[in-house]
C-alpha cells in the first residue's frame, strides 16, 4: 500500500517501467517469433534463362542478408526438378533471386501457388504482364501512361517481313519482348542495320519489340514496400546501358538523386508508382523511364524481380534512403504471399 504521495508517484513510475518492460519483450518475442514461423525459407536461385549468372549473382547476395538476419535457408537451383524439391524442403516460403524467362514470367510463382508456399515479390498475373513488354505497354495506354510508340513483330526467318515498321523514324529501339537485362536490345540507327537487329532479337524471343528511340536521360525508380524510391540518373561510359554496362563495375555512372528540378523528380516516382499499380505488382519492383527532350518521362519497362547485385540499382536507392540491404530482404520474406490465399478464393 502506497502511503505517501511521493510513494504514489514512485509507484506509478515503477508500474509504467514493468508495462514498459512488458511491451519491448512482447516486441521482441513478437520479431523472434515471425523470423521463427518463417524459419525454412527456400532460397531460389539460377534457373534456366539468359540471366542465369545473374540471378547466381543476386542469389549470394541474399544469403549473406539471410546469415545476418539468422532465417535458416536452404538454397534451391531452379532446374526441371524444382516441383519435386520444393515438396521435398517443405519451406515456410520462397525467396526469389531469379531473373528472366521460367522465374520472372509467373512460372515459378504458378508453382509456389500450387503447392501453397507463399514468395517473394508479385504474383502470377503481374509477373507474366511486365515479364511482356507489348502487354505491358497496353496497360499502360490504357492508363494514361506514357510510354514510346511500338509495334510488335513475329520473329519468322524464313518469311521476315519489316514493312510494317515503314511509319517509324529512326533510330528505332529492337529488343525480345519477353526477356531482361537488356539480352539482344539493338539501338538501329538506319535501315541498313534494321535486319540484324532483328535477327539478334529473334535469337531471345519469336516475338519482337520495335520501339520509337526517345533520346535524353535515362532513369529508373525502385519500389520498395509499395513506395517509390529516389529516382536514380544512369550515364553509361559510352553506348547505352547494355548488358555489360549493367553488370560492370565502373561501367556506368549513376546520379542519386537524379539531376532533376523537385518537382520533375516527384512527377516521376509519381509515375513509377502508378506503372507499378497498374501492373498489379507486389512488394518491390523497379520502373525504368527515358526522360524525352519534352522533359515527359516515358516509361520503358517495369521489372517484378529487380537484380540485387553489387552493381543493381535498388539497393543503392534503398542504402540513400538509410535502409539495410539485410532489412530490404527482411521485407521479401515477411511480405511473402500467394495470390489465392485460401483453397478456392
Amino acid at each position: 500500500m502506497f502511503k505517501s504521495e511521493n510513494s504514489k508517484i514512485t509507484g506509478f513510475t515503477y508500474l509504467r517501467f514493468v508495462l514498459v518492460l512488458i511491451g519491448d519483450l512482447g516486441k521482441e518475442i513478437s520479431g523472434m517469433s515471425k523470423v521463427k514461423a518463417r524459419q525454412r525459407v527456400a532460397l531460389i536461385q539460377g534457373g534456366m534463362s539468359s540471366e542465369r549468372q545473374i540471378s547466381l549473382s543476386t542469389g549470394q547476395a541474399f544469403a549473406g542478408a539471410l546469415d545476418e538476419l539468422g532465417y535458416t535457408y536452404q538454397v534451391i537451383d531452379a532446374g526441371p526438378d524444382l516441383p519435386d524439391q520444393l515438396v521435398k524442403l517443405k519451406p515456410d516460403v520462397a525467396l526469389l533471386a531469379l531473373h528472366g524467362k521460367f522465374a520472372e514470367d509467373g512460372t515459378v510463382q504458378g508453382i509456389c501457388e500450387y503447392l501453397r508456399i507463399p514468395y517473394s515479390g508479385s504474383g502470377v498475373l503481374a509477373s507474366a504482364l511486365c515479364m511482356n513488354k507489348y502487354f505491358t505497354k497496353q496497360v499502360l495506354i490504357f492508363n494514361h501512361i506514357p510510354t514510346p510508340d511500338f509495334e510488335l513483330l513475329r520473329f519468322d526467318e524464313k518469311n521476315l517481313d519489316l514493312s510494317q515498321l515503314t511509319k517509324f523514324q529512326y533510330p528505332l529501339v529492337v529488343k525480345p519482348s519477353r526477356d531482361g537485362s537488356s539480352m539482344g536490345i539493338s539501338i538501329c540507327q538506319s535501315k541498313d542495320t534494321l535486319q540484324e537487329a532483328v535477327f539478334l532479337a529473334g535469337k531471345y524471343d519469336r516475338e519482337i519489340l520495335v520501339e520509337n528511340f526517345i533520346p535524353g536521360m535515362e532513369l529508373t525508380v525502385p519500389i520498395l514496400k509499395d513506395r517509390a524510391l529516389t529516382p536514380i540518373e544512369i550515364v553509361p561510359e559510352q553506348g547505352f546501358y547494355d548488358f555489360r554496362r549493367k553488370y560492370t563495375a565502373g561501367a556506368s555512372q549513376y546520379y542519386l538523386p537524379a539531376r532533376l528540378d523537385a518537382s520533375l523528380l516527384e512527377q516521376v516516382q509519381e509515375l513509377a508508382l502508378k506503372t507499378h499499380q497498374a501492373c498489379q505488382a507486389r512488394v518491390y519492383s523497379r520502373v525504368d523511364f527515358r526522360l524525352g527532350p519534352d522533359k515527359v518521362p516515358y516509361v520503358i519497362e517495369i521489372n517484378t524481380l529487380p537484380g540485387c547485385t553489387p552493381t543493381s540499382l535498388l539497393p543503392k536507392a534503398a542504402a540513400h534512403e538509410g535502409i539495410r540491404f539485410s532489412d530490404v530482404v527482411r521485407i521479401l520474406v515477411e511480405e511473402a504471399s500467394l495470390d489465392y490465399r485460401e483453397w478456392g478464393a
